[in-house]
């Protein structure tokens, strides 16, 4: 019996692919198209994508807080930026990204600064171009206050995969202000560097 069932289902498997090309073509389109919905679905079930992997995905929230974790009392802003004060502060709108974080000092003279963009893939490079000139503006606002000055010089825009991240800490530059400005950006920029290897970290792992 099992060898006539055998027989049976070979000799059906050759009869569908020998006359496959004889079905109408609504019926070949349409088994095409059921074939390749089952493949998408199946490759999906059996993919690690970070959104369907709740351990994998990480908020822009667990990156600041990585970050302050990281860098303890040095870490100084403490305000979160609306999308309107964004928008003010450099132009970029909200149809631009997905999400977005930006916190700054409570204080307007006091500068530290760090904001995460998560950025629609089609406006990558408009965004940058728009924190870049923030960055100049800054500078140049700051060109009497030689310790913000320094802070502003030493900020660092980089872009992880379509997160654009602009970082302007430092915090107590008083630790390096006797050595001159040389010193102070130095210091702000290790600060900022280790503020970026942890959001590289957290968004590429």
């Amino acid at each position: 019996m099992k060898k006539l069932i055998a027989t049976l289902l070979t000799g059906g498997l050759f009869f569908l692919t020998a006359c496959g090309n004889d079905l109408p073509e609504d019926e070949l389109v349409g088994n095409g198209q059921a074939f390749e919905m089952q493949k998408i679905s199946d490759d999906l079930q059996a993919s690690s994508f970070p959104f369907q992997d709740k351990e994998k995905f990480i908020t822009l929230t667990q990156l600041k807080d990585s970050v302050k974790e990281l860098m303890g009392d040095q870490y100084w802003p403490e305000i979160d930026l609306t999308k309107e004060e964004l928008e003010q502060k450099t132009g970029i709108t909200e149809d631009m990204y997905v999400d977005f974080l930006a916190e700054k000092q409570v204080m307007d003279a006091h500068i530290d600064t760090m904001i995460i963009i998560h950025a629609k893939e089609a406006e990558v490079g408009a965004i940058e171009e728009a924190l870049e000139r923030y960055r100049e503006s800054i500078i140049e606002e700051n060109r009497s206050h030689p310790q913000n000055l320094c802070k502003a010089q030493a900020s660092r825009m980089e872009t992880i995969e379509n997160y654009v991240c602009f970082v302007q800490l430092g915090a107590d530059t008083t630790l390096v202000a006797d050595k001159g400005e040389d010193e102070i950006i130095a210091y702000c920029q290790e600060e900022n560097e280790r503020a970026l290897y942890v959001l590289e970290k957290g968004i590429l792992e």
